[in-house]
């Protein structure tokens, strides 16, 4: 009998080992959905040239590199994977979220919103923008308990970053600001291009700020 109770015993403790190691293995999975700042292709129409978030000077310097080298010193094996979603941005008021169901597939654990600079202001109203990016939140989430992080804008736009601000405290999610950056010319690649959209696109400097401010809000519990 005390042999038998031994067993269950370590059976148990074993069995929580288990857990514990499963865990403490598990890779966590960061989901960053974006725009132009996030990701953008070559483009020789606005000098672009680069395959990165636009206009970071090297592909490492650009905010998800950045948050990414971040999250590594934490959690070496960490899976991040980036979207631009500007179709999205362009089309939510009628938008058929199955577009990024390999997104939703991803299963992340994290989910940063980036977005908010190609929203059309004069088809914004109300709230249309806050439900449309709730409702694609829970879509991506597939309704999973999921860390989820919202920014405002880069660039200053009251109407819209009051959406996102909304949507984040009315579903719990953390807020990042950031439109003070885009205020600051020293946070933009001015003079970098002879296009002005992609010129006042955040430099390295502003890169690595959004980045600091998104781990910071990550680590604030």
């Amino acid at each position: 009998m005390k042999g038998s109770l031994f067993l269950v015993v370590g059976i148990m403790a074993m069995s929580c080992q288990s857990r514990e190691d499963l865990e403490e293995k598990k890779i966590p999975r960061v989901l960053i959905i974006g725009n132009s700042i996030t990701y953008h292709p070559p483009d020789a129409s606005i000098g672009w040239n680069a395959n990165w978030g636009m206009a970071a000077s090297r592909p490492d310097l650009d905010y998800v590199s950045v948050l990414t080298d971040l999250l590594r010193n934490k959690h070496p094996l960490v899976e991040v994977k980036r979207e631009n979603v500007y179709p999205f941005e362009r089309g939510y008021d009628d938008f058929s979220f199955s577009t990024y169901a390999y997104l939703r597939d991803f299963r992340p654990d994290f989910l940063i919103v980036r977005l908010g600079e190609n929203v059309d202001e004069e088809k914004l109203g109300e709230d249309a923008f806050k439900k449309a990016l709730q409702d694609f939140v829970m879509y991506l989430s597939e309704g999973r308990k999921v860390d989820i992080i919202v920014t405002t804008t880069f660039w200053q736009n009251a109407p819209v970053s009051q959406q996102l601000i909304a949507a984040g405290a009315e579903s719990g999610w953390r807020i990042v600001h950031l439109s003070y950056l885009g205020q600051d010319d020293q946070y933009m690649a001015i003079g970098q291009f002879e296009n002005d959209a992609a010129s006042r696109h955040p430099n390295d400097l502003g890169m690595r700020e959004i980045a600091t401010l998104i781990w910071e809000a990550l680590n604030h519990k």
